[in-house]
């Protein structure tokens, strides 16, 4: 009996679906015919992968596949036949959906219909500088600079940044703010800061009312990302603003300083031609 018909047994015994046993045993027997053999080093299953991802395979398709290989090869480790561990292999990453966003038109409506002057300069600020809703709810009024028009943040990892505020939202918030000087920008009824759930309830409030669309805060965040791309801003600068802590991010995009942010942001920012 050859390995390919040992391995089939070994999937009948141990796994009840006939789904799984047929799609194992056909996804094996495509890398055997592939590989020509069963003998493996870790180059020739990144060689796979990447034929397969060459082939239009899915994320989910080749993930799939690498879980029949990792069933094979322990099997192949039971039986004293060969060993080889995949788990030094990277999988790919499953596509993330993008988060819904808004197109110019719909975002200028959408700030226009804000009949409360915190939850205008909360809006204004979210798309404004694009931020996370967990930085927004962070912020003290010691936090910005309006002479610069900018605030400094704590992003993920508590790194501080600075990153800019458009004129428009940085009036916004003057007029909000009043004559307080310190403590929390953005307060409830009673005085204390605003939760993120808050932020996102009053989100969706204005969404629904104006748009007819139930949207996320994150939402506002991908809107701003996507107009500033569409609009000319070097994606090196954006990926800067944004903050984002990939490793291309953390190497290509910290030594931009402040200054070249803020140029771009004034040259591209697409609602800063009615400011």
């Amino acid at each position: 009996m050859d390995v390919l018909s040992k391995f089939l047994d070994f999937l009948l015994i141990n796994y009840q679906s006939k789904h799984t046993v047929n799609s194992y045993f056909i996804d094996v027997c495509q890398f055997i015919e592939y590989k020509k053999t069963y003998i493996v080093s870790e180059q020739d299953i990144n060689t796979y992968i990447l034929f397969l991802s060459k082939s239009k395979k899915s994320p989910l398709t080749i993930k799939r596949k690498l879980s029949a290989l990792s069933v094979f090869y322990d099997f192949l480790k039971r039986s004293g036949i060969y060993n080889f561990n995949l788990s030094g292999i990277v999988r790919p990453k499953s596509p993330k959906s993008l988060p819904k966003f808004l197109d110019i038109d719909e975002t200028i409506v959408f700030l226009e219909k804000i009949n409360s002057l915190r939850d205008k300069a909360i809006i204004s600020l979210l798309y404004s500088s694009a931020l996370r809703v967990s930085e927004l709810v962070n912020l003290n009024i010691e936090d910005i600079n309006f002479s610069n028009k900018a605030i400094v943040i704590t992003r993920k990892g508590n790194k501080q940044m600075s990153v800019p505020v458009s004129p428009k939202t940085i009036d916004i918030l003057k007029n909000y703010i009043g004559d307080r000087f310190n403590g929390p920008i953005f307060l409830n009824k009673s005085g204390h800061r605003l939760t993120t759930r808050s932020i996102e309830n009053i989100v969706k409030k204005y969404a629904r009312k104006s748009l007819l669309k139930d949207i996320s805060p994150h939402a506002l965040r991908h809107s701003r990302a996507t107009h500033l791309l569409n609009n000319g801003m070097d994606l090196r600068i954006l990926q800067r603003f944004l903050g984002h802590s990939s490793i291309l991010a953390t190497q290509v995009y910290t030594h931009l300083s402040l200054q070249d942010l803020i140029k771009a942001y004034d040259a591209f920012h697409p609602l800063n031609k009615n400011d």
